[in-house]
């Protein structure tokens, strides 16, 4: 296993205009139906400004997306939320990325599934 950390598909939403507005509504009420890939996790993307990917033959097998102070906000695939990068055929050679340790991933991923655990003994959703 190798450890990247990479910034791709971190960049904040912009504001949109009225007219783009309308059509973001309609795509979001028409895709209502389509089963997600990420339920829980949608709404938070827009907040990582950082992604750490432990890869296998340069594929994602396993992320943790961290927001603006480092603090874990996403990770994946993690019960039904299949995960950002993890359910693409996109690969990140480690030659083209920034390397972590293990140490530094895992660290991030157990940070983030007690709060996850934490979450699910409450009682929110999977």
């Amino acid at each position: 296993m190798e450890y990247v950390k990479t910034t791709l598909a971190t960049e904040p939403c912009q504001p949109v205009g009225k007219s783009a507005a309308f059509m973001q509504r309609l795509v979001l009420a028409l895709l209502w139906f389509i089963p997600r890939g990420n339920p829980d996790f949608e709404a938070l993307y827009d907040d990582v400004r950082c992604w750490y990917l432990e890869t296998e033959q340069d594929f994602p097998v396993r992320e943790v997306g961290l927001d603006e102070h480092g603090i874990p906000v996403v990770a994946g695939p993690i019960g039904r939320n299949l995960g950002f990068w993890t359910d693409e055929d996109m690969t990140f050679p480690s030659k083209d990325y920034e390397a972590i340790s293990r140490e530094e991933f895992e660290a991030a991923w157990s940070e983030f599934l007690a709060k996850w655990q934490r979450k699910r003994r409450r009682g929110a959703p999977e």
